[in-house]
């Protein structure tokens, strides 16, 4: 079974029905391809990648394009030909763009104009990459041209058979717990991932799926694919603005949808604030939402049932070795009644938390988190060592701490390589995180362990204040104090500036490290030798 194989079954039952659907509320213009179209398109694409580059079972596309309806067409038409695709992060630089060719090997590049800068200086030194096709109106010298593919090209019917256990998707995770690894999907490994999200969510041929996060991220592109198997709408708001995204969803009648915390945050505080009247918009369409990419706080869980006290919202998770986002699910009837839960292993999913035995650990206990499903990942592509330590008789172990309660719901605690250990003391940065983001003048905030010479690791909580409030030291001990925390998780070093934040949603945790914690540790170790 080829997963492209949707697109052409659609297209021949639904031709005239939209599919994908660009929303630009600001200038009251959207874009849409009907199935007919989209398969085409992508047709077009598949047939130029085989006949003109050579293209066949075993080869990988390179795929780095800002969102857009020819993102998800080039996506499938990859898929098409039997080879593999692998979506990048459009904030990667020349540097991480050459990393991923070099671990591909990539016989064909397609890339957007808006990565011209990044992509034409490293074009020399990919000698193994034989053709490059770039989307828009300028293009450096000997790259094709997707849109005059498109225009002339061969729209005749193609989708190569594949065996379901042949590498479909390579996928990078995001980076923000180290450098990115590349993550092999199956054609059988996203078939599942469709199917069970759709079975989770409800969703399939009625749906108008909200996608306003980056394709390249699991957690958006997987969420759409019931509306791509079961012949759905998918519905890219093309501005994040909360007013022009709530327009988006109104006016297209959206049904679902994924969010980040800050772009539903965001929202939120539109609305709380005033900036936005509820009133004017419909949205009875709206039937769930879904807020994942990292763990939620209860404050904006609070204040969304409060201005939404009808519409079910869920906390999810998920992570890119495990088929994305929806892998655990904390269903709207618990949301409340279990704040900070990630609820239960989701359709055809299992969870358990472990110690590092690989003992099941009892309630409360924190240990790792355990997946197990058809909708892991084979593996680490070209890893197999890495491979062998991630994934144990079927057990994916994900390096997030987690605990479960006594009714087996499952409560997010750290990422293992975030882990602050203070003088011997475990602690979990999202616990110091969760209490912080409650300050009425947080708007976010990111925890890490900075160097100290007696205790090795102290607590260190970089701050961003809301627009137009001043926060000091003193001022967030004491709130921390009265939320209860112990003394020793206490913040003992602060700054105040804004968290950067990767296009998923998750904080870019590497990057301050480099810029604060790095520094410090270098400067430590220079004093010590000096000392000695």
């Amino acid at each position: 079974m080829n997963f492209a194989m949707f697109s052409g079954l659609n297209a021949s039952k639904f031709p005239k029905r939209e599919f994908i659907i660009e929303s630009y509320p600001s200038k009251n213009l959207r874009r849409s391809l009907t199935w007919e179209q989209f398969d085409e398109q992508a047709n077009k694409i598949a047939n130029y990648l085989i006949k003109d580059c050579g293209v066949k079972k075993g080869d990988i596309v390179l795929h780095l394009m800002m969102n857009c309806m020819e993102w998800y067409a080039s996506y499938i038409a990859i898929l098409k030909t039997g080879a593999t695709v692998t979506p990048l992060n459009f904030r990667f630089a020349s540097a991480d763009i050459k990393y991923a060719a070099d671990v591909t090997k990539c016989k064909v590049f397609m890339f957007g104009e808006q990565f011209n800068a990044r992509v034409e200086p490293i074009m020399k030194d990919m000698d193994y990459c034989k053709h490059f096709i770039c989307l828009g109106n300028t293009m450096p010298a000997g790259v094709k041209s997707y849109n005059e593919i498109v225009e002339k090209g061969n729209g005749s019917q193609v989708c190569i058979e594949t065996d379901d256990d042949e590498m479909a998707e390579l996928m990078f995770t995001s980076g923000t717990t180290g450098a990115p690894k590349p993550v092999s999907h199956t054609h059988k490994t996203l078939f599942y991932i469709g199917i069970g999200n759709a079975l989770t969510y409800n969703e399939g041929y009625s749906s108008v799926y909200l996608s306003p996060h980056p394709f390249y991220h699991s957690g958006t592109l997987f969420l759409s694919f019931p509306s791509y198997i079961a012949a759905g709408k998918v519905l890219m708001p093309m501005e994040m603005q909360p007013e022009f995204y709530l327009r988006s969803i109104a006016d297209e009648k959206c049904t679902g949808g994924w969010n980040t915390v800050p772009t539903w945050s965001d929202l939120i505080n539109a609305i709380k604030s005033g900036q936005i009247d509820l009133s004017k918009y419909d949205l009875s369409a709206l039937r769930h939402i879904e807020i994942g990419a990292q763990p939620v706080p209860y404050v904006l869980l609070e204040d969304s049932k409060k201005i939404f006290p009808n519409l079910p919202i869920a906390n999810i998770y998920g992570i890119t070795e495990g088929g994305g986002g929806g892998l655990t699910n904390c269903y709207d009837e618990d949301i409340m009644r279990k704040p900070g839960s990630i609820g239960k292993a989701t359709v055809f999913m299992e969870a358990k938390v472990v110690d590092s035995n690989d003992n099941k650990l009892a309630s409360g206990k924190v240990g790792e988190l355990l997946l197990k499903g058809p909708r892991l990942m084979k593996e680490y592509a070209m890893n197999p060592e890495l491979t062998a330590k991630t994934i144990k008789d079927g057990w994916l172990y994900t390096g997030d701490l987690a605990y479960e309660d006594e009714e087996g719901f499952i409560f997010f605690a750290d990422r293992s390589k975030d882990l602050i250990i203070r003088g011997g003391e475990n602690i979990f940065p999202a616990e110091i995180e969760d209490a912080l983001r409650k300050h009425p003048k947080i708007q976010d905030v990111a925890v890490l362990g900075y160097p100290h010479p007696r205790l090795v690791e102290i607590v260190m909580a970089i701050i961003q204040t809301k627009e137009g409030q001043t926060l000091n030291d003193e001022e967030v001990i004491n709130f921390v104090k009265e939320k209860g925390l112990a003394k020793y998780k206490w913040p003992e070093k602060m700054v105040y500036t804004a968290i950067p934040r990767n296009p998923a949603g998750k904080i870019e945790k590497p990057k301050l490290r480099d810029m604060y914690v790095k520094p410090a540790k270098e400067a430590m170790e220079a004093e010590f030798k000096k000392g000695n």
